[in-house]
């Protein structure tokens, strides 16, 4: 049998992107399967953001979309998940002084459903917290997000702590935020700057392959 999920995805179709799931959901269709077709939707989107024809707005929607999508309870596999074989963990979370999330719950949502383990230390997360979650998750990539320019020196104050505890080459790092451009963004502070969420899944997923 047909379905339409992936061409509502890319269309936004709210509405019709949760029937379609729960109609999916009800004929037995593996939840993994389902992401599987979401996540060639938000491809789609990201591809639509690039050429113009979708804004920033449109991708804050899929985000929401999509994090309503896996929150169904339906959506929760349990032994899918426990026997996972995830493509890299990441580490996200905005700075302290700084409670903006919608950037890095767009990213969260798009890693997750491509392969990627995420944690999430949510908003106004200071230096040594980072360090100390570091230290006990280890991940491959962290996610530093600021949205306050108040709170930019916060990111570097973040770096620094990681280089201090002798963390900085067990990591990748990328930055991103309103606060953050190419014109005040330091290249030797992190490894990758963007503002898109699209493109920070592709820097993700290009680290992970070269780390193979």
């Amino acid at each position: 049998m047909e379905y339409n999920l992936i061409d509502y995805v890319t269309a936004l179709d709210v509405n019709n992107i949760k029937s379609e799931v729960e109609k999916m959901l009800g004929e037995n269709i593996e939840p993994k399967e389902i992401q599987r077709q979401m996540l060639i939707g938000l491809y789609e989107i990201g591809k639509k953001y690039e050429s113009g024809e979708y804004y920033i707005g449109d991708l804050i929607v899929s985000g929401m979309m999509m994090k309503d999508i896996l929150s169904l309870e339906k959506m929760k596999d349990p032994l899918s998940f426990n026997n996972q074989t995830f493509k890299g963990k990441v580490m996200l979370g905005t700075v302290s002084d700084d409670i903006h999330d919608i950037g890095k719950d767009i990213l969260k949502q798009m890693l997750a459903a491509d392969g990627f383990e995420v944690i999430d230390l949510g908003v106004d997360v200071p230096a040594d917290r980072f360090v100390e979650e570091i230290q006990k998750h280890k991940p491959d990539i962290v996610g530093l997000s600021c949205i306050l320019t108040t709170s930019i020196n916060n990111i570097f104050k973040t770096i620094k702590g990681i280089e201090e505890a002798g963390l900085r080459n067990h990591v990748k790092i990328i930055v991103g935020g309103a606060a953050m451009n190419k014109k005040y963004f330091k290249v030797d502070a992190a490894d990758a700057f963007t503002n898109d969420a699209y493109e920070g899944l592709q820097i993700c997923e290009q680290w992970m392959l070269e780390k193979r």
